[in-house]
């Protein structure tokens, strides 16, 4: 029997790596041992260049990115593996560097007449008092997150000015981020995975999440294992759900899997973000979301990998 040599890459140096190195270990436990020859490349740092000299000695026939945050998620990886000829699984340079930029992903999605969250985008070094009357505007309370983050990394739920100003610059201090203020919207969390087959953006199970607080954090995604269980919403407004999220995937020039993250609000639906690298940790999104569409994570993965090597032939 012919093994596939398939690659991981885990670690980097963004503020999910522990995320990373989750989502590793759980792939490489559901993955199939007899058809993959696995092979992982830990990065270390953002000049780490020792694990591009390995995948280039040992031509592994795909990659599945573990990666999550800063050069894993931002395009520059996705970019170094198309100049090495290496295949890899999910959004390319375009799709991942947009995508990571919640600013510039809404703007898209907007332009399109996807409903997302009224916003005031604060650029590092700005005085949050330049956008006075834009946050009085909005109104507060207002959820501040870093603009290129993920994993609710730096996520903050504000009331007033001097909150704000304190989150905005806890932001650019500790993730050297730009920030975006967003309006808070109450409503029931929601998340669909989509993924290509034949060519064809599917939606997996619309799956509502039982958040412990205010907002679904890192807590809650990685070290609560929060639940996660099938939208008990009408059918119809489950159809809209799923439709806004196979527009938002194509849109935003996704390939092999993302996660639309929305809220629902009075039967008003507002994409809050498009994650192309999302965890595939035990408690992630993605593995739940298999298991409501009625197909294990290993086999959704092993689709995706035999999806990519297709294409590559």
């Amino acid at each position: 029997m012919s093994f596939v040599k398939l690659g991981i890459l885990a670690g980097g140096s963004s503020a999910e790596r522990e995320v990373s190195f989750k989502s590793c270990e759980n792939l490489v436990n559901t993955l199939d041992k007899n058809k993959y020859d696995i092979h992982i490349y830990s990065l270390r740092s953002e000049n780490d260049k020792e694990w591009i000299y390995e995948i280039m000695k040992d031509e592994p026939d795909v990659v599945v990115s573990a990666l999550h945050g800063g050069l894993g998620e931002n395009g520059s990886i996705q970019g170094l593996l198309n100049c090495i000829n290496v295949p890899y699984i999910g959004s390319k340079v375009l799709a991942s560097a947009l995508c990571i930029d919640k600013k510039r992903a809404k703007t898209v999605l907007e332009a399109n007449h996807i409903q997302t969250a009224a916003d005031v985008f604060i650029k590092k070094g700005e005085s949050v008092g330049l956008y006075g009357d834009e946050i009085r505007q909005i109104g507060f309370p207002i959820i501040v997150k870093p603009n290129k983050g993920g994993s609710s990394i730096g996520i903050e739920i504000v009331t007033n000015f001097e909150e704000l100003d304190n989150a905005v610059k806890n932001i650019e201090k500790k993730y050297n981020d730009d920030a975006l203020a967003e309006k808070f919207i109450k409503g029931k969390e929601i998340t669909c995975c989509v993924f290509e087959n034949g060519g064809n953006a599917e939606v997996m199970a619309v799956l509502e999440v039982n958040k412990k607080g205010e907002i679904f954090d890192y807590e809650d995604k990685y070290e609560r294992g929060v639940s996660s269980a099938l939208s008990k919403m009408p059918e119809f407004m489950q159809d809209m759900v799923k439709t806004i999220a196979a527009k938002a995937f194509k849109l935003l020039k996704c390939n092999g899997y993302a996660c639309v993250d929305m809220i629902v609000m009075e039967e008003q639906i507002y994409v809050i973000e498009v994650n192309t690298l999302p965890g595939l940790t035990e408690n992630s999104l993605i593995p739940k979301a298999c298991q409501s569409y009625g197909i294990k994570f290993g086999d959704f993965m092993d689709m995706m990998i035999g999806n990519e090597i297709n294409v590559n032939k």
